[in-house]
Parts: C-alpha cells; sequence; structure tokens
C-alpha cells in the first residue's frame, strides 16, 4: 500500500470511528495533552501520512490538525479498525 491509499483507508476509518488506542499510546496522550477527540481529528483530517520507517513499532505516522487547529503525529497500525500505538 502507498501512502496515497493509506491516507484514504486511514481517514475512511477514523471517520466511521474504528480507533483503538493501546495503553501506551493512552498514556502518551495523556502526557502531551492530546483527547481521544484530538486523536480522532487527527486521523479523519490528516494532510500527509508517511510510512514510519524500518524497525519502527508503527507502520504509518499520520499528521494533521487536532480539534484545535494545531498539528499533532499519530503512529499507527491499520489492522481491521486504525490502532493508534503513539502520539506527539
Amino acid at each position: 500500500m502507498d501512502s496515497a491509499e493509506a491516507l484514504r483507508v486511514i481517514r475512511g476509518l477514523a471517520r466511521a470511528n474504528r480507533i483503538r488506542l493501546t495503553a501506551h499510546a493512552a498514556r502518551e496522550a495523556v502526557e502531551c495533552g492530546a483527547t481521544r477527540d484530538d486523536i480522532r481529528c487527527v486521523l479523519s483530517n490528516a494532510n500527509q501520512v508517511r510510512a514510519s520507517g524500518r524497525g519502527r513499532a508503527s507502520d504509518w505516522t499520520a499528521v494533521g490538525p487536532d480539534e484545535n487547529g494545531d498539528d499533532l503525529e499519530v503512529a499507527l497500525i491499520l489492522e481491521d479498525g486504525v490502532l493508534v500505538i503513539t502520539v506527539y
């Protein structure tokens, strides 16, 4: 899957609210002040998706605006839904 296809899939799954946060992602979100709604907003409106890189726990990193319009990065794995690994 290329990044354009990943972006389409990620946006669609996020808009359908098919998002799961790992315990690690939930802790990271709290630390950086991001809510679940912020994460959904980022994934629904992502303006960039890139492969996370070899040896990373995630497959993709999505970048987009949170509910306040600030850019947030969300690292994720695509499975049956969107599995969020971490946020920063």
